[in-house]
């Protein structure tokens, strides 16, 4: 069975992808982001990335049996009134055109309920036969959360809230009051480790029930008519109530053009550090609702293993706490846990109804472009940037790195998702603390209370962290032991908690290396990784990207396969040598 997953619809959608599943094995995924350059691809149709994992199988839509959305579509239109095409093979010309996608036959088209597609994702992928699952996002079709539970290869609900009452849109209200923007959430998480829990309630707009939570201010049944979703309904009522019950007034934002860039930025009234107690409060708010949901959700299931999807789902000061929940014995979040996901989601969903048998992921995402080395030299040699070819380049960077130096590091497939992995990110030494201040202010020109995370060889792990349990997507915090705090200070978090990529020999032997390289120079074998991408711009993904990216920003080498690039006058990293 050959299935391309997608998500994305043009002018209705956020972090459109496609990915490709073989027989029930992952060939390929990518977002369309990574392609366009438009971060979280709004309202853009997966065209690249369907594209690429077509190319990177060998296919054409002639040779797929089905494309499988992460969305139920025709019901989300039907249920707001709006017009639906007349059959599928209109439907399909819309989404992925002819033009484009040539072909003699169209393949099957369905439609996956959108929170099944984030519960197949995180149940088929974990490789476990049985287990709890969570889903929390904005919404899906008309759901927000859904409980539900995998056993024998079925999935089966269990109950669910109505988008009203979205975790997802009450922390997104929080975000936007505090002038960081409503699809901030990642800044918000990092920026509550600041603050102050103050009252969970909200002014008594939340409840936290014996099996769940209530919500007092919007309409459990709110409904939009024109509109594919009740995110802006439901915000609004958030915000609305939020100025009224918070003794801090919201940090309105505006939209100015700033010649320093050279495009419109936002620009907030107030610092939006100012509001660390807010966020504090709005973290520990979500954490103990999903916390009750989880005892819920485990007790009526009679499970012990919990799955986790959704974009909530990228919340790693919760997934922590949820790991550390005695009643969880076994934990995975499905690491593409956002509308990325359900590209991935709705694939192995239809080939597994269909009789494949879905290998689970195995420590890795990345599934994206990659370049062979003669394919990069050519790129460099275009674009007249002096290079070197070292015999090792991860001795080589790593000498970079132990020099007090900061290097882009390119390397093999992309990774799906947020997170840099190892493949497409930014490296430095985690040691001196102020190396974070550097990173965040003077390179990716952001708030300096941004966190940065650390990828550690697994062996390293219990040393630093306390734990030999593999952690290989930075997807959940932990916290940190003493000789961790000592050795890593500019990735430890004020709560003395971080949140850690464990990295195999096996899973990703060259990252691997280059830790171990770095640790050979520092005694420790762990880095600062970061995305490599620039304020306000999509992860790397191409060559080129990686050499303008590095180029426009103040680091010190770039890792570009086996080349190494170098910043005239930065570290040169020459340590041992």
């Amino acid at each position: 069975m050959r299935v391309l997953g997608v998500n994305g619809w043009p002018g209705a959608s956020h972090d459109g992808a496609a990915c490709l599943v073989v027989d029930g094995e992952v060939v390929a995924l990518a977002e369309e982001e990574r392609f366009t350059r438009n971060k979280h691809a709004y309202g853009e149709a997966p065209l690249n990335a369907a594209a690429h994992c077509l190319a990177e199988g060998g296919l054409t839509l002639d040779d797929i049996d089905v494309v499988a959305h992460g969305w139920d579509m025709p019901k989300l239109f039907a249920d707001r009134g709006l017009d639906w095409f007349a059959d599928d093979a209109e439907t399909l010309e819309h989404l992925l055109p002819k033009a484009l996608f040539p072909r003699t036959r169209d393949p099957r088209l369905t439609f996956v309920d959108h929170h099944v597609a984030h519960a197949a994702s995180a149940y088929y992928l974990s490789g476990r036969d049985r287990g709890a699952i969570l889903v929390l996002d904005g919404q899906g079709e008309d759901v927000s959360t859904t409980l539900a539970v995998g056993i024998d290869g079925e999935i089966k609900t269990l109950r669910s809230f109505t988008p009203g009452w979205s975790l997802g849109y009450f922390y997104a209200a929080v975000c936007e009051y505090a002038g960081l923007g409503s699809d901030a959430a990642g800044k918000m998480m990092g920026l509550a480790s600041y603050g102050t829990p103050q009252d969970l309630t909200f002014g008594g707009a939340l409840d936290f029930t014996d099996d769940g939570f209530t919500i007092g201010v919007v309409p459990p049944d709110l409904r939009s008519t024109g509109s594919t979703d009740e995110e802006t309904a439901t915000i609004r009522l958030w915000l609305e109530h939020l100025e009224k019950a918070l003794p801090k007034a919201p940090n309105r934002s505006t939209r100015r053009f700033d010649p320093r860039v050279g495009r419109y930025t936002r620009v907030t009234d107030r610092d939006p550090f100012e509001y660390r107690d807010i966020a504090a409060t709005a973290q520990a708010a979500l954490e103990r609702a999903v916390m009750t949901l989880v005892r819920t959700l485990l007790k009526e299931s009679g499970e012990t293993t919990l799955l986790v999807a959704g974009g909530v789902g990228f919340n790693a000061t919760l997934n922590g706490k949820l790991m550390r929940m005695p009643e969880v014995r076994d934990l995975f979040v499905q690491p593409l846990a956002g509308d990325q996901g359900v590209s991935l989601g709705a694939a192995v969903r239809v080939a597994a109804e269909e009789g494949d048998r879905i290998r689970p992921m195995r420590g890795s995402v990345a599934w994206g472009p990659q370049w062979t080395p003669d394919e990069i030299r050519r790129v460099l040699q275009a674009s007249g940037t002096a290079y070197t070819e070292p015999a090792d380049i991860a001795a080589a960077t790593a000498d970079v790195l132990a020099g007090g130096g900061v290097a882009g590091w390119f390397q093999g497939r992309a990774e799906g998702g947020p997170r840099a992995l190892g493949h497409r990110s930014m490296v430095a030494v985690p040691n001196p603390e102020g190396t974070r201040d550097r990173v965040n202010v003077r390179i990716k020109d952001r708030e300096a209370w941004r966190p940065f995370a650390p990828s550690m060889q697994e062996e390293a792990a219990e040393t630093l962290i306390g734990t030999t349990t593999p952690l290989p997507y930075m997807i959940v915090t932990t916290p940190v032991t003493e000789a961790g705090a000592a050795a890593m200070p500019a990735v430890v978090h004020s709560d003395r908690t971080t949140r850690p990529q464990t990295v195999s020999a096996e899973v990703d032997p060259l990252y691997h290396r280059l830790i171990g390289r770095v640790g050979e120079h520092t005694g420790t074998a762990v880095v600062l990784n970061t995305s490599f991408n620039g304020r306000d711009e999509p992860v790397v993904c191409s060559p080129r990207d990686a050499l303008a990216t590095f180029h426009r920003l103040p680091m010190d080498a770039l890792a570009l396969g086996p080349f190494l690039v170098r910043r005239p006058g930065g570290a040169v990293g020459e340590a041992g040598a």
